[in-house]
């Protein structure tokens, strides 16, 4: 009974650890590390856009520039501001909310893995 007890305990807190491990291998990217000029494009479009390390306070991020109006045409909005996740890159919208949302693959941020769109980020370094 100890024994099952005890095997039990480890195998949970095993379980613990790698939850804990998992967790803490995504680290937040600074503002300064991604500030720069970026290439969004799709198969029939690329645009250029310049992601700032200076504060957008009104949505809660970094200030982005978008000189082409690229944005407006693809989403049909406009984003005035980006934000660094563990997992990608969230373009703003000026209330701060999500105008979308760019997850992390290799050296390019897809919108939508998956997606039809085809939209990637791509930083121009």
């Amino acid at each position: 009974m100890i024994k099952r007890i005890f095997r039990d305990a480890m195998m949970a807190g095993s379980i613990l650890m790698t939850g804990v491990v998992m967790a803490s291998s995504l680290v937040l990217p600074s503002a300064q590390s991604l500030a720069g000029q970026w290439q969004l494009a799709n198969g029939e479009r690329q645009c250029r856009l310049e992601l700032l390390a200076e504060a957008q306070h009104d949505a809660n991020g970094y200030q982005l520039r978008d000189r082409q109006q690229c944005l407006k045409g693809i989403f049909n909005a406009e984003a005035i501001g980006w934000r660094a996740a563990p997992d990608g890159i969230a373009l703003l919208r000026a209330d701060g909310s999500t105008l979308a949302f760019f997850s992390r693959d290799g050296a390019v941020y897809r919108h939508a893995i998956g997606a039809a769109d085809g939209l990637t980020l791509t930083p121009l370094r």
